[in-house]
């Protein structure tokens, strides 16, 4: 039993020594819905923050890149846009105007890594971190973004003919007033509705969550009825982070009385 320990733990050590400094296991990154392929190095997590290669990045977002090994910076051009970037550098430049970035561009096995955050909201997109699935969400409806900028995706192209899906409608709504007043959650969104056996609504809903720092985010709805009368309430406890709005998904089943769902502000 003592050398299969011994054994175990040695293999143990030889895997944690293979792993690249500063990575973890299966970070994924989506654009559009399509996943992005890195051939050679993978999604770094890197001080919090993800770190991906440039050309895989920017040439995704439809960017022309270029990149200046005497200086070690990266330029990106797309449209009347420009993204400058310098390893070890913590100042990204989009056109005339600086930003700073929590970690700066680094290269690593021979790779230069970028921030996916950075560089795809420098480009006008929309970034969002899904922790259940510990993926990069990235979506953008500028139309620069083609099907052929996406050449990194291991999934091919829906047909164009296919028919554009209505969206469903529930017996309930939403009321998004409450959600101008925080700064912690936000687009909450009614995936199911189902009357059960018992009268009363099972629903799942989708919101995205934000803290500085990471932590875990209480978040609280009531359930008023259609005379706007409070007859239920539910919260879930989701897990924040600093440098992204954070998918959440849950369940819950609330009153069948309910007509319309709304955040309440924490501290009322």
């Amino acid at each position: 039993m003592k050398k299969f320990t011994a054994a175990l733990s040695i293999s143990a050590i030889a895997l944690l020594v293979s792993l690249p400094a500063g990575s973890e296991a299966d970070i994924s990154v989506t654009l559009n819905g399509k996943a992005l392929v890195f051939d050679d190095v993978p999604p770094q997590i890197i001080d919090g923050r993800t770190l991906v290669p440039l050309r895989a990045i920017f040439e995704a977002l439809g960017a022309d890149v270029d990149w200046n090994g005497e200086t070690r910076t990266v330029t990106a051009q797309r449209d009347d846009t420009m993204i400058s970037m310098t390893i070890g550098s913590n100042v990204m430049t989009i056109n005339s105007r600086s930003v700073t970035l929590d970690v700066p561009p680094q290269i690593i096995d021979n790779r230069t890594l970028v921030p996916a955050r950075a560089a795809a909201e420098g480009f006008g997109a929309d970034v969002v971190w899904n922790e259940s699935e510990r993926t990069v969400i990235i979506t953008t409806d500028n139309t620069s973004v083609s099907a052929d900028s996406t050449k990194h995706s291991d999934d091919a192209a829906e047909p164009s003919s296919a028919p554009a899906e209505e969206p469903e409608e529930f017996p309930i709504e939403y009321n998004s007033e409450p959600e101008s007043t925080v700064g912690y959650a936000s687009r909450f969104r009614l995936i199911s509705v189902r009357l059960n056996d018992e009268g009363n609504y099972d629903i799942e809903f989708e919101l995205f969550t934000f803290l500085e720092g990471r932590g875990d985010v209480g978040v609280s709805f009531r359930c008023l009825d259609a005379d706007g009368k409070e007859v239920d309430t539910f919260a879930g406890l989701y897990r924040g982070t600093d440098y992204t709005w954070s998918q959440q998904i849950d369940k819950a089943t609330i009153s069948g009385n309910t007509a319309v769902i709304e955040l309440i502000p924490a501290g009322i």
